[in-house]
């Protein structure tokens, strides 16, 4: 490693841990000092703004420790600022210092981050809902726009004056959503609804009729097409927000 390589690196590893990590030699000590606080101020802010709940929930003092240790510890696989968020959500998922936090942080973070990803996706919807007829007898696929999401806790409750131990007794299932007028918006749903959005995720031209049909066997529903018809009614409800494509 050349010299001036070396400086980099003792000038990156001091602006992450200036309290252990002495400043290299030949560099102004107060200069230092007042760009590292710049630094770790602006990506603090940053991360506030991007999860808003979480930094509510915690002291500053807890806040602060955290965003320390992502900015020592977490090794971002980017330099862009926009995707520090996604950083900060790999990092609560990992990290070691979760032991002294709240157990919902991880999957609030994700909460809060998706909402981020979807507004600044450059992905669009359908120029139009597919029609409701046959719409059960079409291979759908749905919008990268629109995202199926189970937690064990129920985030999107989560509050200064409500914050949870414990998870729920089922999981929090939701459906996160960019729309035609560019807002991001969450629905909760029951659990046939998050099967079926999850099973077209993940097999692109899935025919819900026959994936429905397969399922109520699978269940040994007694009532099969009354189980069917609640899930084409709930498959039209979801192609009113333009989420599906078809082949």
């Amino acid at each position: 490693m050349g010299e001036l390589q070396e400086l980099q690196k003792a000038f990156t590893q001091h602006l992450r841990n200036p309290d252990q990590i002495p400043i290299p030699l030949g560099l102004d000590k107060r200069r230092m000092s007042i760009y590292s606080e710049l630094i770790f101020n602006n990506v603090s802010a940053l991360l506030s703004d991007f999860f808003p709940v979480i930094h509510s929930v915690l002291s500053e003092a807890q806040w602060q420790r955290m965003v320390r240790d992502f900015f020592i510890s977490h090794q971002c696989q980017t330099p862009y600022f926009m995707k520090i968020a996604g950083e900060f959500v790999d990092y609560l998922a990992n990290s070691e210092l979760m032991a002294g936090y709240p157990k919902f942080l991880p999957e609030l973070a994700h909460y809060e981050w998706i909402e981020l990803a979807l507004f600044t996706s450059e992905e669009e919807l359908p120029l139009a809902n597919l029609p409701d007829e046959g719409l059960m007898e079409r291979p759908l696929r749905i919008s990268k726009l629109a995202v199926p999401l189970a937690y064990q806790f129920p985030v999107h409750k989560i509050s200064p004056d409500m914050q949870l131990e414990a998870t729920g007794r089922e999981p929090t299932l939701l459906l996160v959503l960019r729309d035609v007028q560019e807002t991001v918006r969450f629905f909760e749903l029951q659990p046939l609804a998050f099967q079926m959005l999850s099973a077209i995720k993940q097999h692109p031209h899935l025919v819900p009729s026959i994936w429905l049909a397969g399922i109520a066997e699978q269940l040994d529903v007694e009532d099969k097409s009354t189980f069917i018809e609640n899930g084409s009614t709930l498959l039209v409800s979801f192609n009113e927000h333009k989420i599906f494509f078809s082949e």
